[in-house]
């Protein structure tokens, strides 16, 4: 048996299973190109900004001008929003069930925002037991500011995926929206405004944005 091969003799062909350069090539460029989250994402994230902005900025509305309001108003504030957009949320995965999966950019930053929804719950527990045991309401007023920090995360994250300089605009949105809110922990009034102005600008406008995006490549 020969040791040294014949420099003549010729390369064994790849077969399917066999990664060649080409195929990593084009997995990393698929990595940092393509949608941002999938068909739903765009609509799902500006149904929430709006909702949820509109939401706080009328809690902050009733807290400052009209703290006395007769119920169910407060009732239908505070828990009509959620049911709003838990429909709104399933009409829309209803329309686009059929839609494809999207890149692997759009995998990863759908995932990621995901992981990061289902943390809040955990967050929401961890934060809202100690408040409970408190009695405080500015310890519970941490949990938004928290929020809005993880989403800032999300975008930084997002952004360092797919290269676009917007995406950290939007982050470092999120996380002065986060720092203005904890400035006005004492005032509940100026708190949810502030919070308000942060979902409308950082989550229903960029939500828009990527929904016109995800439109334009169809």
């Amino acid at each position: 048996m020969a040791l040294v091969r014949d420099s003549t003799e010729e390369d064994p062909p790849m077969t399917a299973k066999t990664p060649s350069p080409a195929d990593d090539l084009a997995f990393m460029r698929n990595l940092v190109e393509g949608g941002g989250g999938g068909p739903a994402f765009g609509e799902g994230y500006l149904a929430a900004g709006l909702i949820y902005g509109v939401q706080v900025i009328l809690q902050g509305l009733q807290a400052g001008l009209a703290p006395a309001m007769a119920q169910p108003w407060p009732l239908v504030i505070g828990i009509g929003p959620t049911l709003v957009f838990c429909a709104v949320l399933g009409w829309i995965l209803w329309r686009h069930r059929a839609a494809a999966n999207g890149s692997y950019a759009s995998r990863m930053i759908g995932a990621l925002f995901g992981c990061i929804g289902l943390a809040n719950f955990a967050l929401m527990a961890v934060i809202g037991i100690e408040a409970l045991r408190r009695h405080s309401l500015e310890i519970w007023l941490i949990y938004p500011c928290v929020v809005f920090v993880m989403q800032g995360a999300c975008w930084l994250a997002a952004s360092a995926i797919r290269r676009r300089g917007w995406y950290a605009l939007v982050a470092f949105g999120w996380f002065a929206s986060a720092v203005a809110m904890a400035l006005n922990m004492t005032n509940l009034a100026a708190f949810t405004v502030a919070a308000g102005v942060g979902l409308l600008a950082f989550m229903a406008a960029p939500g828009a944005v990527l929904m016109r995006l995800a439109q334009a490549q169809r």
